[in-house]
């Protein structure tokens, strides 16, 4: 116990203490990201302004990124088993991502091919990322590589130079792909980095690493912040895409996935309210699922309000509300199944 204290004392660890409330705001700013509309006239700053709030809120994914990448990397040093890992991931994801998929038989007409080719992720890699959930064939992607970089993180013994290392050689692989790929294949390839990122930081806070120059680091994260604010803002509102477009937008992405997270962990660690910790928990512990029913229902729910005229905060409301509900109940349904199924005598 008190080592443990120890690990979570330093000012890297603040990501760790309140990972599950940062969770929880990750799948927040995804769910504005896809069901928010404006609610302020067109036209008007205030419009303009929470467009442009949701139109940078992509960034949601790459927080949850970063802290799965911390979660692997500390699952794997307290029980090293591979077999172990992939086994609790499995039940974490594949329950509900397989019920999504005999949903969208009964939603979406899906045949028993489409099901086979969309869950599988075949068309995720012959046709295109958004056949059906991209995000979570990229995370399952991520944990079977997950246990074999970590042997590598462990044999060298030093995470920071194995992540810079691992860094360079995705940037050189990256450029020799482009044009040889599909440019949508990027939004799982410029993920690769801030998960990396998450299981150097998760090694570090392992090993008890404290940083020496707060202050700088604390100077880098804020410019770490604004630069991907503006890389972002470029690349979304004048199709600023670099030397190689897609490849290099992967800057943005990591550069705002750790900044927003470290400078949230700072907010969360001053914020004394109980309330707001467990609110926003609450919404950490079914963040996967919130997703995915996000995908699943957002369009019924949506075009069911649309048509009987309810717009605005209530639709935002209401959207919001209904998708919670369906995603906490559905989850908690679920977990307590497999539950059941797993538990031994």
């Amino acid at each position: 116990m008190n080592e443990e204290n120890t690990r979570l004392t330093g000012d890297l660890a603040l990501i760790s203490k309140h990972r599950n409330a940062l969770m929880g705001i990750a799948a927040l700013i995804i769910c504005a990201f896809h069901e928010f509309i404006p609610v302020f006239p067109g036209g008007t700053f205030l419009y303009d302004a929470e467009s442009f709030v949701q139109r940078m809120s992509f960034y949601g994914v790459d927080i949850f990124m970063l802290l799965s990448g911390m979660s692997v990397a500390t699952s794997l040093l307290k029980n090293g088993s591979v077999i172990t890992f992939y086994r609790k991931r499995a039940l974490r994801i594949l329950p509900f991502y397989l019920l999504s998929g005999i949903v969208m038989i009964f939603l979406s007409g899906w045949t028993v091919k489409d099901y086979f080719l969309n869950i599988f992720g075949i068309r995720f890699f012959t046709e295109s990322v958004n056949s059906y959930l991209w995000f979570v064939i990229t995370i399952i992607i991520f944990y079977i590589a997950a246990p074999w970089y970590q042997k590598l993180i462990v044999k060298t013994g030093k995470p920071v130079v194995t992540f810079l290392a691992s860094t360079a050689v995705w940037i050189l692989a990256a450029i020799l792909l482009f044009g040889v790929i599909r440019s949508d294949l990027y939004y799982f390839i410029n993920r690769i980095p801030i998960f990396m990122l998450g299981m150097m930081i998760g090694n570090l806070i392992h090993k008890g690493y404290q940083i020496k120059y707060i202050a700088v680091f604390r100077l880098l994260v804020a410019a770490s912040f604004i630069v991907g604010w503006l890389l972002a803002y470029m690349s979304n509102y004048y199709s600023y895409l670099f030397m190689y477009p897609y490849m290099l937008q992967f800057a943005s992405l990591f550069c705002l996935g750790f900044g927003t997270t470290y400078l949230l962990a700072m907010l969360l660690n001053v914020i004394r309210i109980k309330t707001v910790h467990k609110v926003l928990e609450f919404f950490g512990s079914f963040c996967f699922e919130f997703y995915i029913v996000q995908i699943v229902f957002d369009a019924r729910i949506h075009y069911f309000l649309q048509d009987r005229g309810i717009g605005g905060i209530l639709h935002n409301l209401i959207m919001f509300s209904t998708l919670g509900l369906i995603a906490w109940a559905s989850s908690a349904a679920v977990n307590w199944c497999v539950g059941k199924l797993t538990k031994t005598k």
